[in-house]
Parts: C-alpha cells; sequence; structure tokens
C-alpha cells in the first residue's frame, strides 16, 4: 500500500482535484469530475483509518472519535495545501481531500 503522502503527489502530479478514501475500494482521484481508481488495491477498513490518521493530530483524531466527523486542512511543503472531510462509511473511517494551490488564480 502507498503512503498517503504518495497518493496526494499522484494526486497533484495527474492535476486531480480530489483524492477519496474509502474501505473496499482502491483510493480514487477525481480528475475533470471522474472518478479514477490509483492503482493500488482495494482498501481495507484497517488500512483507510491508516492512511487518514497518518495526517491528523492527535487533537483532531479525538474529536473525529467524539464526533463521527473532522473537517480539517494541512499542506505539504513544496507540494499543495489540502482540505479534508474525514467521516464513517460503511462503518470505517473513510475521506475525501481536496487540493487547494498555494497560488489561488485570479480571474
Amino acid at each position: 500500500m502507498a503512503s498517503l503522502h504518495d497518493m496526494l503527489h499522484t494526486m497533484t502530479e495527474r492535476m486531480a482535484s480530489d483524492l477519496h478514501i474509502t474501505a473496499g475500494t482502491p483510493p480514487q482521484i477525481r480528475i475533470d469530475g471522474q472518478l479514477h481508481p490509483l492503482d493500488q488495491p482495494p482498501l481495507s477498513p484497517s488500512d483507510s483509518k491508516q492512511l487518514i490518521y497518518s495526517v491528523l493530530t492527535d487533537a483532531q483524531k479525538h474529536r473525529f472519535e467524539e464526533e463521527s466527523d473532522l473537517d480539517f486542512s494541512f499542506g505539504i511543503k513544496g507540494l499543495s495545501r489540502f482540505r479534508g472531510n474525514v467521516f464513517i462509511q460503511k462503518g470505517s473511517v473513510a475521506a475525501a481531500i481536496r487540493t487547494v494551490p498555494f497560488e489561488i488564480k485570479g480571474f
């Protein structure tokens, strides 16, 4: 299984808007509105939780475990900023992570 950092790198290289992490399916990226599975095996519930928790602080993990939903953001230097939503889907931890460019383009 690739790391979340590797998946986010692939996401930005392929100019995808979102990364979807859900147990039972391979990680998927959204390009021009269409979902495309990454070349990864389907994620187990443990895999999806491990990937998502790898970018959360202890406080964020605690809040998610209390509320079963969490909006958060983080950045990876030299790559991009990201905004995410963690939630429970079919009894497992899942997430949608969107890239937010460092530079916002004007009109």
